[in-house]
């Protein structure tokens, strides 16, 4: 499935798994949908977010065996957002000071997309070929 995008550069579409899915679920998820990170679930509510980097960094990295560790285990929390009505610059603003290359988009408190940071370069290549017509 191919990334939907507003006006705005976010990705309309995200992809959430259960707390306590496997790693191995998240990676298949990330892989089949191709968004490089998916929000955990818990109870109705999204917990946390896991990203190709944390799979990296603490299973493989760790030696564990991915279809042993539970995302709960290895997400990252808290997720950082910020509101769907801050330009794109302040999204890249906010995630380079949190060190992240994820961040949910919301709008009245509810997660409504995604951005990447290889969201950021679709954006950019889409505004500036759009001047030069």
């Amino acid at each position: 499935m191919a990334a939907a995008y507003n006006a705005d550069g976010v990705r309309d579409s995200f992809h959430s798994i259960d707390s306590r899915a496997r790693a191995t679920e998240a990676a298949q998820t990330m892989y089949d949908y191709r968004p490089g990170s998916v929000l955990i679930e818990k109870n109705g509510e999204y917990i946390g977010i896991l990203t190709e980097g944390d799979i990296s960094k603490r299973v493989i990295a760790e030696l564990k065996k991915p279809i042993e560790v539970q995302v709960e285990t290895i997400m990252s929390q808290p997720i950082i957002t910020i509101e769907s009505n801050k330009l794109m610059e302040a999204a890249f603003l906010t995630m380079e000071k949190n060190g992240i290359r994820h961040i949910a988009v919301t709008e009245d408190d509810a997660i409504i997309g995604m951005l990447s940071i290889r969201d950021f370069s679709s954006y950019y290549v889409r505004k500036f070929s759009n001047r030069k017509k």
